[in-house]
């Protein structure tokens, strides 16, 4: 089993990106795309450096795969038999196997926690039931450690942050665990309305209950403590809209036409309220607040006053990311991706187009974009889309990649057309 090295391609001339008007989105990226595919011809090409090989592991079509540290999972398909269901760890350098247990749970798909803690976290739906189960094996030999009914969120100091969903008058908790043995540390039981975190490089570090008949409540993720509590939902903030952790402070919208209003997170203290017509919910676009409505126009507040300092309605949705706004136009998405834009957080500028791509998130600590799109020859071009240089850096044609792609530090996994799962090294 062997390892392709994607390689150096300095001499590979790089995508220029459009300085046509983003009023246009359909055709503003055609300069950036034409030279890409010049670049990538040149690449496919030529021949492949020595030394260049391929890690496989085997995956049967329907498998979730994660990531997991240096183990690749490999789980088997929701069968028609769940107690025969299996995952399978293989070495993420070498590929070699490791070991295959039973599932324990009779779970749908899976997803995996990092925690750093000797354990291998899962969590996922059950296939047939209302609930969530998450479980911890032994990274070593797949042995069960502990299982629980929850959905793990994030980290929590060093703990697990999980959820339960209630159903009817059973009200659903958030709990934190022990990562060692999922012993409980604090229990919550959830209200009506909403749940919102806060989330740092560390994991969670606040949670916010908001019922919609007054009460807002906000703990300490690690410990449960209750570090401020107000009823915040006065006559005038009524029919309840959201609550929203952004940054320091915690942003509601709610009332008829919707008011935006801003509070100190820890303490509850109002700082600015504003009128926003058509406001739905607010996210983090630092530096600075930005309010979306239902209709796709998005406003960027100053966190300090609430003022608005630039107002758009080309967006739909978008991520923050080392400091820039990723985004893509309204009606971009389709199939083969969406056509990718970079914005100044501050002006709401655009300041870089990447193009269209199907786009690969880092499942690792460090935030590393990967765009990959269907190559005419087969396979599939993959770039990486750098925010800091504002352009997708061409990386390689890989000829028997399918798609289904991931990455994790500086390796990319996709799936191969001969239904095994590639490994392939990312250059920096």
């Amino acid at each position: 089993m062997t390892l392709i090295d994607l390689g150096d391609l300095r001499d590979a001339p790089p995508p220029v990106p459009s300085r046509r008007s983003p009023r246009r989105p359909s055709g503003r990226f055609l300069p950036c795309v034409a030279v890409l595919a010049v670049a990538l011809a040149t690449l496919a090409a030529a021949t492949p450096p020595a030394g260049r090989v391929e890690v496989t592991v085997p995956a049967p079509p329907g498998a979730d795969l994660l990531v997991a540290g240096d183990l690749v999972l490999v789980v088997d398909p929701v069968a028609e038999r769940p107690a025969a269901r299996t995952v399978a760890a293989y070495r993420l350098d070498g590929g070699e196997p490791l070991w295959r247990v039973p599932l324990p749970v009779d779970a749908g798909r899976l997803w995996s926690v990092p925690m750093g803690s000797g354990s291998l976290v899962l969590t996922g739906q059950e296939t047939d039931g209302p609930g969530t189960s998450t479980m911890a094996l032994d990274p070593a030999t797949g042995a069960l450690r502990w299982r629980i009914p929850a959905s793990v969120v994030e980290r929590a100091g060093d703990g697990l942050l999980v959820q339960t969903f209630g159903g009817g008058a059973d009200p659903g908790t958030v709990q934190v665990v022990d990562p060692c043995c999922g012993t409980l540390r604090w229990r919550a039981a959830t209200p009506a309305g909403e749940i919102s975190f806060r989330s740092t490089d560390e994991g969670v570090d606040r949670v916010v209950f908001s019922d919609p008949k007054g009460r807002v409540e906000v703990r300490d993720a690690a410990s449960g403590a209750v570090l401020a509590a107000a009823d915040l939902w006065s006559p005038e903030d009524r029919p309840y809209g959201s609550t929203q952790v952004v940054g320091d402070l915690l942003v509601t919208v709610g009332g008829s036409p919707p008011v935006v209003t801003a509070y100190g997170l820890d303490r509850l203290d109002r700082r600015w309220r504003v009128a926003v017509g058509d406001a739905q919910y607010a996210t983090p676009c630092a530096p600075l607040v930005c309010v979306q409505s239902d209709g796709g126009r998005l406003r960027a507040l100053d966190p300090a006053t609430g003022a608005v300092v630039w107002t758009d309605d080309r967006w739909d949705g978008f991520w923050e990311v080392d400091g820039a706004l990723v985004t893509q136009p309204v009606g971009s998405a389709g199939p083969g991706g969406g056509e990718y834009v970079v914005l100044d957080p501050a002006t709401g500028r655009v300041i870089g187009n990447w193009g269209r791509w199907e786009i690969t998130w880092s499942t690792g600590p460090d935030v590393r974009l990967v765009g990959t799109r269907l190559y005419p020859g087969g396979g599939l071009v993959v770039a990486e889309l750098d925010v800091a240089a504002r352009r997708a850096r061409p990386l390689d044609v890989l000829r028997d990649a399918a798609g289904e792609c991931q990455v994790t530090g500086d390796r990319l996994l996709c799936r191969r057309i001969d239904r095994t799962v590639g490994v392939w090294r990312l250059p920096r």
